[in-house]
């Protein structure tokens, strides 16, 4: 990788759609990082935002010029927030050229491709950050690390509840709603609770008839079981009237723990007609701006050697995308899906791999 001219990473931006924007206003925040190469096909967009924010020094290129990102020695690392089908020629590339890389899920369509990533990357020791960020949220750290003291867990709910409505271009390549909302909770809770679960439910429907269309849902329901007991319960929209609904509870033998939806504001109003809260936030990016800054900052310590280890490991993405696709499986079927059996299904002659464990 580079050689962190004045203690900084250079980096490159694979993309200027909705997270390609997120993360280009937070790489502009972060005192840490240069901005080398812009990467997108709107070659007017990408001038304007280097233009608008007097970035003299970053390069505008197209994807099929991307070769001169990887090429040069003063890239530390990248950044991939392109359509879902070309993460992973993205991201071989990157790792191949010794180029950290942090990448919007899905790392790859398949679960083979995922692997193959991680091999490269475990295999040249370059850190491959699969972007989960509900794990960088400080709302959501602060229950994770205060989660003993309800004792032994029993049950634990995510309600995920999506605002405004993604347009139907994006939809259409997304990957299906098990595979860009549910994934985000199946990680969450077995981050949570620490241990993966041995059987999963589902139902789930289509109220949208575009979205229904595709042979897709928007409103999902799944439920899975832990060896130790825990059951845990999942609640899924993709159209949210009132905000960007985002909770998580765990329900212990010593209490209750809940991340709850935090507001625009603190103000709130206590009168004779009661008590009225300001609304919640209207969409992802502002529920989760803190939590997209800390996982630019957790990439930008691996690439420096700050931290040695990097907190989404193969594993997590396996695991969580393994658990995707058994729900929308559990969904497709009507039947409960027994893990043990649907793990060795899917992985075949990989589930041995130190990777998955």
């Amino acid at each position: 990788m580079g050689s962190f001219a004045g203690n900084r990473v250079s980096l490159a931006l694979f993309g200027l759609g909705r997270m390609g924007l997120i993360h280009f206003e937070n790489l502009q925040k972060n005192p840490n990082v240069r901005l080398k190469y812009l990467v997108d096909l709107d070659q007017e967009k990408a001038n304007n935002l280097k233009d608008f924010h007097h970035l003299d020094e970053t390069k505008v290129i197209l994807p099929q010029d991307d070769h001169f990102v990887f090429e040069d020695p003063n890239v530390d690392g990248i950044i991939i927030c392109t359509p879902t089908d070309t993460h992973v020629h993205i991201a071989m590339a990157a790792i191949k050229a010794g180029k950290g890389v942090l990448c919007e899920k899905p790392l790859a369509m398949t679960i083979e491709s995922t692997l193959e990533c991680y091999r490269e990357a475990t295999k040249g020791n370059i850190p491959l950050l699969c972007a989960f960020n509900r794990r960088f949220d400080p709302q959501i750290r602060d229950m994770y690390k205060k989660r003993d003291i309800i004792g032994q867990v029993q049950s634990i709910k995510t309600c995920s509840r999506d605002s405004p409505r993604p347009p139907m271009s994006y939809i259409k390549i997304s990957g299906g709603m098990f595979h860009d909302c549910a994934v985000h909770d199946l990680d969450l809770i077995r981050w949570m609770i620490g241990e993966e679960p041995i059987s999963v439910y589902t139902a789930a429907h289509a109220h949208i008839p575009e979205i229904a269309a595709l042979g897709d849902v928007d409103t999902i329901f799944i439920v899975l079981k832990f060896p130790s007991g825990v059951i845990a319960h999942i609640d899924l929209s993709r159209d949210c009237k009132y905000g960007y609904h985002q909770t998580c509870e765990m329900f212990g033998e010593n209490g209750n723990l809940m991340s709850d939806n935090p507001f625009k504001s603190a103000v709130h109003f206590a009168g004779v007609g009661g008590t009225v809260n300001d609304v919640i936030h209207h969409s992802f990016k502002q529920r989760y701006s803190e939590a997209y800054q800390e996982e630019i900052a957790h990439f930008v310590a691996l690439l420096t050697g700050q931290v040695d280890k990097c907190c989404v490991s193969p594993n997590d993405t396996l695991r969580a995308t393994f658990l995707a696709q058994a729900a929308e499986d559990s969904w497709k079927s009507g039947e409960v899906v027994d893990l043990k059996e649907h793990f060795q299904k899917i992985f075949k002659n990989n589930s041995n791999d130190p990777l998955l464990w």
